[in-house]
Order: C-alpha cells, then structure tokens, then sequence
C-alpha cells in the first residue's frame, strides 16, 4: 500500500475515544490505498490543518470561517448519535459546577474556562450568547471541564460530543446553544476529497457497534459551502 512520508491525517477532535479512532483510521486507510500507517495527535493544529500532505482531519467551524477554508477541501460533516441534533450538526452544553446556582452571566463574569480561541463550539457560541469574564486558556475541551470542576474558572462551553464520551459528576449543564453545522472532516486537495469521503463512508459503516458507541459517529453529511466559508466578519 502506497505510503508518502509527507501524508499525515489526524481524528484527534475527541481523544476520550481515541483507540476507536485508530480502528476507523485503519479501516478507511485500507479502502483508500494511501496515507500514512498512523494517526497524528497534534498539540498544535493549525500547522497540521495547513499541511499540504494532509490526507484527513477534522477542523472546526471557527478556523474555516477565519480563512483556513482557503486551504483545505471540506470532504464533509460528521453525523453524531446524540439526541436533539439534526444530520450534520453538532451543539454547546454551558457547564458550571453543580452547586453553582448563579445566572450565568454571573458565573461568566467569575471566570471563563476557553478551550482555545479560535474554538466555535468553546469560544464562539460565549461571545454569540453575550457571556464575558477573565478567560482562562486550557487548550482543550477536557481541560476546561478540569478547571470548571477545579474552580480555577466557572463556566465553560463544552462540545457536547466531548461532554457525551466524558461527563463530569461535578459539572451541571445549565443550557446548550442551537445546533450548528458540525466540526467538518476536511483534506489538503480538491483531487483526494471524493476518494477520501468514500473510504471514510465505507469505514464508518463497518464500524463495530462498540466502536460507534464510543465515538458516538455514525455517517458523513453535506452542507451547503457557505457553511464554512470564509467569513470577513469572523473574529477570534
């Protein structure tokens, strides 16, 4: 099987299910014929989104609108098993602790947790819902539930694919925002996405049912490219 040494690919949105990942990414990459053994596990992404021999990632609505859909084909939308959520889409949970009864306005103005900046579902949905405080970075969503849980801040907007594969006992969800186009699969070049969105529908559907449990995936959707286009307005 062709293997380039400068094609990397990644499924590293939700590591909570990472060997699941793995078996997908083994799974597609043998009907594909290329890519790399391996999966990635970025820190940093945006350099991995901007690879020119990125074969797949997934990608966020914020950093397309930002510019990075100038770069990238979008091979298409995950279709998450979560109740309330439309084909294609994906929601924020505003999570406090427990025992914390203040409006949330109150609880923002204490101290955001933010996943990182360019986040839609960690960040944007708080400034699209007028939620303002000190904010503190965490770098992930699984580290803001940490410092939520922790008090070092006292709400934080959770993707609710994260919150479903790792709910914290201690947290509360005290309201989710509207559903929104979902954190889109995306590849380097034009020439791989329709081999690359074949592989990985036929993958998906060969999941084993524990393995869709712990993902929670369950197809690949189109949205109209609007959804992710660059937008002049967008702003971190």
């Amino acid at each position: 099987m062709p293997v380039h040494p400068d094609m990397t690919a990644s499924l590293g949105w939700y590591p909570a299910a990472r060997p699941a990942w793995e078996r997908l990414w083994d799974s597609l990459r043998a009907r594909l014929g290329f890519g790399p053994d391996t999966l990635a596990w970025p820190e940093e992404f945006m350099p991995h989104w901007r690879d020119p021999g990125l074969v797949l990632s997934m990608t966020c609505a914020l950093p397309m609108r930002l510019g990075l859909g100038a770069h990238v084909s979008v091979v298409g939308a995950p279709v998450w098993d979560l109740p309330g959520l439309p084909p294609g889409t994906y929601a924020s949970h505003l999570v406090t602790r427990a025992d914390d009864q203040r409006p949330l306005p109150e609880a923002a103005a204490a101290g955001l947790a933010v996943s990182t900046p360019d986040s839609q579902s960690g960040r944007g949905v708080l400034r699209e819902a007028g939620l303002a405080g000190p904010i503190l970075l965490t770098g992930g969503h699984a580290a803001s539930i940490r410092a939520v849980a922790e008090g070092r801040a006292h709400l934080a907007a959770i993707d609710a694919v994260t919150w479903a594969l790792a709910p914290h006992p201690g947290l509360a969800i005290r309201a989710t925002t509207p559903p929104t186009p979902s954190t889109p699969f995306i590849t380097a070049r034009a020439d791989w996405r329709a081999p690359v969105r074949a592989a990985l529908e036929a993958a998906i559907a060969a999941m084993p049912p524990e393995d869709r449990s712990a993902t929670k995936l369950i197809g690949v959707t189109d949205h109209p490219a609007s959804a992710y286009a660059p937008d002049p307005a967008a702003a971190l």
